[in-house]
């Protein structure tokens, strides 16, 4: 993911540890920090949604978390983080794979991501469904 990042030019930052925390990535996008997690197999369940957006809550008001899942998430987990005031925006394997194939720019994948949460609350729209 930090290649993918670097090659945007969203200065990335590589995986990293802080007292108690391990961080997969991060990078900035638009004056908007992003903290990044990756899972790379199995459906992600709310629990492991809560673990990272706890993390992101613990930074600046300027900080959302990337979760990309592979597999995708648990449709429990995403109706339980659209609600309130989302700090998480979620990646399946789908959306990378459509910036991979040159069907999307990474940027513009992760703009419209972000407008439409903010818009809706919905914190998953798939590149099939824009």
């Amino acid at each position: 993911m930090y290649d993918l990042f670097r090659l945007f030019d969203l200065d990335p930052k590589a995986s990293f540890r802080i007292t108690g925390e391990q961080i997969d990535g991060a990078f900035t996008l638009q004056a908007m920090d992003y903290l990044c997690e990756a899972k790379w197999a199995g459906l992600i369940a709310a629990k492991d949604m809560d673990v990272f957006a706890s993390k992101v809550q613990r930074k600046l008001d300027n900080t959302l978390g990337l979760m990309l899942s592979v597999d995708g998430f648990q449709q429990e987990g995403i109706v339980a983080h659209s609600k309130q005031r989302p700090v998480l925006l979620l990646m399946t394997g789908a959306d990378l794979m459509a910036v991979f194939e040159g069907r999307i720019d990474f940027v513009d994948l992760l703009v419209r991501k972000r407008r439409h949460a903010s818009q809706t609350g919905n914190i998953l729209i798939e590149f099939s469904q824009m």
